[in-house]
């Protein structure tokens, strides 16, 4: 059986407002995070759940696609666009 190539997620250093717009989505059962797509390496979506988990619940999937060098940075303007929203 052949080895899986691995496809890690970039690194990323927050500032310190990203990282409070995060917790603050964290904190309110915003749930943000970046969806590889099956069969593009080093190619994401973004998805989107807001409220309490449900079971079997779909994430609303932003309709662009992020490379390696853009993921990270949408991910916190998500979050900040949440957290202005909703403070």
């Amino acid at each position: 059986m052949a080895k899986k190539k691995e496809n890690w997620m970039p690194y990323y250093h927050a500032n310190d407002d990203e990282v409070i717009a995060r917790d603050f989505c964290i904190k309110n059962n915003i749930r943000i995070s970046p969806l590889g797509i099956k069969n593009e390496p080093n190619k994401w979506r973004i998805g989107i759940n807001i409220g309490p988990y449900k079971k079997g619940e779909k994430p609303n999937i932003a309709p662009s696609v992020y490379d390696k060098d853009t993921v990270w940075v949408e991910y916190y303007n998500f979050c900040k666009y949440y957290y202005d929203k909703y403070r």
